[in-house]
């Protein structure tokens, strides 16, 4: 037995029904009559239980109190004892006959075999079973009705309620139905009640109930509300999974739609991604072009000078330890200098007499050339700006010479090509001794460089460029030579001659230090820091830097940067606001099927789930179809830019993964969000309101 305490209908001010009680009985058929207009639609789903919550309203199935307040309850219920036969037939569109029974079967546990008979049976019944594999659109309105009758008797629920079941069909399936309504009342045991303007089906009830002047004529009044327990569903499965229908015959998401969709989202995170590889490709090519290295000089007589001076103090093994103390920092060499001309132990004392007379030569290839100026070896260091600012004859080596091309001119040495050879006389610094200089009344310790003479036949490796930009010794930029070169000459040097004696000229002699050295840093990024650090480590130290302003690119890439992120940043709004409209609009289109949904018992929850299933299924294709298009951007920007294998796979792994935020969040955000709001409707306005 079904009772309805309290129910009254009103439509805004106006009161249709006014408070009435209403009891409902197996074994019968009911029949509710009335003029147009005068509310049996309505009546009639709110014995349903599909319109808007009220609480005064209480709902009675065999002795249990429904707790209406409670949606999860109403659905179970529905879902359990309810069917309904829409007089606007409500089939889903998209979906086979077959598949518009089938979905309101799956609360229950049945095989797949008990299902497909269920259907075909009621189907037969109606003699509609041909059309088992027909869409909605294809069926003629009386084909539409039984399909919808059809549906709600396949249940076989406890409680049919069919508005208007007849109308649109002829004589002949009328007389069909009615019998079949009367048959499931009278035969089967169920509660059938009918709104109907068709006097032949009217006639057919058991009970009929006249609905005017604002009341039910035909029910007993004196109906008393007794309960004794609360219902709860006993039938339903305990987890109820309602699956993506792959028959839809127009899929929500169109081919080329998402193709499009696809294009616009891999070429948003593409671009997003992209822009940050591009920085950091960027940030690489400015690191390997500014100069990583500088000179720090130990100016300690305070001249002020970018140029090494052989008195200035040698730096002493705590302030080289404090000036490579930095994890930026790559190497730290000595500057040695190997000049034309320098002080040896033997010609200490005749000296002065014998620099002033010296005039410097050397042989090229053979032919010697008297020069108008000295000259020095001076150290290479190998840092970005060096490597290209050398003319190479010879990378096989750095055994060899390299001349400037500013030397080469100043001497005019025009013989110098691939392959040619130099040979010259220089000295080797072995030794320090320690002086003292007077700068304007004040002394300042100082030292100077003690050598041994060598004279070498060297290969020409090339010609260090005029535009090269430092200029560290007094002898101008002449001849160079690799720092590590230079380096293992003076230590074979030491190794043998150094220290041959305690004073020289009652000074004192002791290990050769450097007075200057070259850092190499990581990155020249760092370059700027690390000069600032080593500045404060002594006032007395002088920093010899490139000519390149790190400021100005640094800005530059800033620039760059910012103004990349800008553009992704438009692109990925873009590509939201696109994604957000599409799922929007397709699943606004489709608001009307959570309704269908919710009226079969469906609750909320499984209608989400249903619809987030179906946006994750779409997720995956538009993951799918992109990431083959991110893969084709790959494969430009390893043209466009170069990339390395680390690169390529920074790249798309992060492009990927990027692809399945946005793509997910999106969908989950714009997708679910008209079907959260029309979930919160009451059901009779979610089908009306979105039909």
């Amino acid at each position: 037995m079904f009772e309805i305490h309290n129910l009254s209908i009103k439509y805004g001010e106006k009161t249709l029904l006014l408070p009435t009680s209403l009891k409902f009985k197996e074994g019968k058929l009911y029949t509710i009559y009335g003029k147009s207009g005068v509310g049996k639609t309505s009546l009639l789903n709110k014995i349903g239980l599909i319109s808007e919550y009220d609480p005064k309203v209480t709902y009675i199935y065999d002795g249990s109190k429904i707790d209406t307040s409670n949606k999860k309850i109403v659905s179970s219920f529905i879902a359990q004892n309810l069917a309904f036969i829409f007089q606007n037939h409500n089939l889903i569109n998209d979906l086979t006959v077959y598949d518009n029974l089938k979905i309101s079967l799956d609360f229950f546990n049945l095989s797949a075999k008990e299902v497909e008979k269920k259907i075909d049976d009621i189907l037969s019944e109606l003699e509609i079973l041909e059309l088992k594999d027909v869409y909605p659109e294809d069926l003629s309105g009386g084909e539409e009705q039984r399909v919808a009758i059809a549906r709600g008797m396949v249940t076989d629920k406890n409680i049919i309620l069919a508005d208007e079941p007849t109308n649109s069909l002829d004589s002949e399936n009328r007389e069909l139905v009615s019998s079949l309504l009367l048959k499931l009342a009278n035969k089967y045991n169920k509660i059938v009640i009918v709104v109907s303007h068709d006097e032949y089906v009217i006639n057919k009830g058991d009970i009929k109930l006249h609905f005017e002047d604002k009341k039910l004529i035909g029910m007993k009044e004196d109906i008393e509300c007794n309960f004794q327990k609360e219902w709860h569903a006993s039938k339903l499965k305990k987890h109820i999974r309602l699956k993506i229908q792959k028959k839809r015959k127009v899929p929500p998401l169109p081919v080329l739609l998402l193709i499009l969709i696809s294009f616009t989202v891999s070429l948003a995170v593409g671009s997003m991604n992209i822009q940050s590889l591009f920085s950091s490709k960027y940030q690489r090519i400015i690191s390997d072009s500014l100069e990583n290295g500088f000179l720090v000089i130990n100016d300690s007589i305070g001249l002020g000078t970018n140029k090494v001076i052989d008195d200035f103090q040698s730096l002493s093994n705590k302030e080289i330890h404090q000036i490579s103390d930095s994890r930026n920092v790559y190497k730290l060499e000595p500057y040695i200098e190997f000049p034309s001309m320098g002080m040896t132990f033997e010609n200490a004392e005749n000296y002065l007499k014998i620099s002033r007379d010296f005039s410097p030569n050397l042989s090229i290839n053979g032919k010697n050339i008297h020069l108008s100026k000295n000259y020095s070896v001076q150290p290479l260091f190998n840092t970005n700006t060096t490597q290209r600012q050398i003319k190479y004859f010879d990378r096989t080596t750095n055994r060899g010479i390299f001349v400037s091309e500013s030397f080469i001119k100043e001497q005019k040495l025009e013989d110098i090509v691939a392959g040619s050879e130099m040979t010259l006389t220089y000295y080797v610094p072995i030794n320090i001794y320690e002086s003292h200089i007077d700068k304007e009344g004040s002394y300042s310790k100082s030292d100077g460089d003690l050598y041994v003479k060598e004279e070498q036949t060297f290969k020409i490796l090339g010609i260090v460029k005029e535009e090269f930009p430092f200029n560290y010794s007094v002898n101008d930029n002449t001849l160079f030579m690799a720092s590590d070169e230079m380096l293992k000459i003076q230590s074979k040097y030491i190794g043998a001659e150094s220290k041959r004696r305690e004073t020289i000229d009652d000074l004192p002699v002791k290990e050769w230090a450097p007075s200057a050295v070259h850092v190499t840093v990581k990155d020249s990024k760092d370059v700027p820091q690390e000069i600032n650090r080593i500045k404060n480590i002594s006032d007395k130290f002088s920093i010899v830097s490139s000519f390149e302003n790190y400021k100005e690119f640094n800005k530059g890439l800033k620039y760059i940067k910012n103004f990349l992120l800008i553009i992704s940043f438009v692109m990925l709004l873009l590509v939201v606001a696109i994604l957000s409209f599409v799922f929007f609009l397709i699943n606004r289109t489709r608001k009307y099927e959570v309704g269908v949904l919710k009226a079969m018992g469906y609750s909320t929850k499984h209608v989400f789930r249903l619809f987030i299933l179906e946006l994750l299924n779409y997720g995956k294709k538009i993951i799918t179809l992109s990431s083959v298009l991110l893969l084709i951007l790959t494969l430009l920007a390893i043209q466009m830019l170069q990339l390395e294998v680390v690169d390529i796979i920074h790249f798309y792994l992060a492009s990927i993964a990027s692809l399945i935020i946005l793509t997910f969040v999106v969908l989950m955000t714009s997708g679910l969000i008209p079907i959260y709001l029309t979930g919160k409707q009451p059901i009779v306005d979610a089908i009306r309101k979105n039909r």
